[in-house]
């Protein structure tokens, strides 16, 4: 991602959208169909669950935590 100043539009590559005046405020570097975009790339990559029947909720990233976390098979699966 691109972190220098982009005189109001979108740092993506290709993008020629303006990010608007509050966006820019707050430091937003991208327009609003890229960040939502990027923010749905990034959300495929991890998923929050409890592991354990009375802890927090944990941020999972890796495939292979999450179906060690419970054990316990449910009925009808191999």
């Amino acid at each position: 991602m691109n972190t220098k100043p982009t005189n109001g539009y979108c740092a993506t590559a290709g993008c020629t959208n303006g990010i608007g005046k509050k966006r820019a405020q707050y430091g937003h570097l991208v327009c609003k169909a890229c960040g939502e975009l990027n923010a749905r790339e990034a959300r495929l990559g991890w998923c929050v669950a409890i592991p354990y029947s009375k802890g927090a909720y944990q941020l999972i990233t890796d495939s292979a935590d999450l179906s060690n976390t419970n054990p316990k098979q449910t009925r009808g699966m191999k």
